[in-house]
């Protein structure tokens, strides 16, 4: 997709991946409509990309809110009468033993991560029909791909994230319409800050912003890993299980993390 005039939506845009992914948007030429719960924060960053000769709109919105989405949705449409690209970032940490979170914690997780992002997509969606045209980024993570211990209920939304995106990839194809779950390793960002794992582990969110924009500049679907070598860990675990398991058990060991709190 050339991005010169485009109208991309992004959630949890007041900071992380979300901030950084509007503002590489907004200097490759599209309208950013920026939204989170943050106004104020919106506010400013909308007032950066416009300083900079780029267009942006800033919306208040609640992921676990349908009338919240339901009224970005009239804004967009209101504002550019299209939405060619959305990017469904907004998401939450969930770290801790299953055993140890309350109902309230494993429920917020949920409604944030994963059906934040359905009714987000059910509600833009008509809009790209409409056109046959467009591009949807949710933002997956590798604990979608790798279950680990202390990240059962995180690993569980984000795996829901990733079976989704291929799904509607195959049923939305054909009329012209891509999904890409971009899935990031561990990469530092106020929400997840990464504090406990060593630095070397850690990449710099920009890097997983970068790949997010060039997805949509490339046409890349229904799935990337962040970094790609990871990826290669899907086959191992498929080909070798026992190896697999056995190497889970020790490299969260010897990490000493819940890698829930630890991963986007």
């Amino acid at each position: 997709m050339d991005l010169r005039g485009a109208v991309a939506v992004v959630t949890g845009a007041s900071s992380g991946f979300g901030e950084l992914t509007s503002r590489m948007l907004a200097k490759e030429g599209a309208a950013v409509v920026l939204a989170a719960r943050r106004a104020e924060r919106l506010e400013a960053l909308a007032a950066e990309i416009e300083g900079r000769g780029g267009r942006a709109l800033a919306v208040r919105c609640d992921v676990t809110e349908v009338a919240d989405l339901q009224g970005l949705r009239d804004r967009v449409d209101e504002a550019f009468g299209r939405c060619d690209v959305l990017i469904n970032n907004a998401g939450i940490p969930g770290g801790g033993r299953f055993e140890d979170l309350s109902l309230e914690q494993i429920e917020q997780v949920i409604r944030v991560n994963l059906l934040g992002v359905l009714v987000c997509t059910k509600v833009f969606l008509p809009m790209m029909l409409d056109r046959q045209r467009g591009h949807i980024v949710n933002v997956g993570s590798l604990a979608g791909r790798y279950a680990a211990p202390g990240a059962s209920v995180y690993s569980a939304s984000k795996h829901g994230v990733v079976a989704f995106s291929e799904a509607l990839y195959y049923e939305l194809a054909p009329r012209g319409i891509l999904v890409t779950s971009v899935n990031p390793g561990f990469a530092a960002t106020e929400g997840f800050p990464q504090g406990r794992l060593p630095s070397a582990l850690v990449m710099r969110a920009d890097r997983v912003a970068r790949v997010i924009v060039d997805v949509i500049k490339e046409g890349r679907a229904p799935e990337v890993s962040v970094p790609r070598g990871m990826s290669l860990w899907q086959a191992f675990r498929v080909l070798t299980p026992p190896l697999y398991r056995w190497g889970v058990r020790t490299a969260t060991g010897r990490l000493g993390t819940t890698p829930a709190k630890s991963r986007r």
